[in-house]
């Protein structure tokens, strides 16, 4: 099952040992994301790092914990699939391009916390909720 992994997930992951977390870390899902997503975590590392109590050194080795599940896919890889996604997000463009990526590689879902997916009948969403229920199937 390939699912595309929004920024705020993996935000909470890092700040918390959550259900988040625990479903990240579980193999038996393939995450994908936008390989900018790096670059927006380490925009806000300070945020991230006051908020977990992380040391500089233990948000690293998280960071290299947590995307060694994590496949991230380079904008030439869905730039052909952009345009439909900015039709879909047309409100919130900062998502072009995970939808993008959810396109371009078929994948079978989007795991977000972000409102705006809502009622996007383009789109499979997916919950933290959502994912922990299918481990525990």
């Amino acid at each position: 099952m390939y699912i595309v992994i929004d920024t705020n997930i993996v935000i909470a992951a890092l700040i918390k040992d959550s259900k988040a977390r625990e479903v990240l870390m579980n193999e038996n899902f393939d995450f994908i994301s936008p390989d900018f997503v790096l670059d927006e975590i380490h925009k806000y590392e300070s945020y991230i790092r006051e908020k977990s109590d992380l040391s500089k050194e233990a948000f690293e080795t998280l960071m290299t914990l947590l995307f060694e599940n994590i496949k991230l896919i380079p904008e030439e890889e869905y730039a052909s699939s952009k345009e439909r996604a900015k039709e879909i997000m047309a409100e919130d463009i900062k998502d072009v391009p995970f939808v993008a990526v959810y396109f371009a590689l078929n994948c079978d879902g989007i795991w977000t916390n972000d409102l705006d997916y809502k009622n996007k009948k383009e789109l499979k969403i997916f919950s933290t909720k959502d994912l922990l229920a299918a481990i525990n199937e």
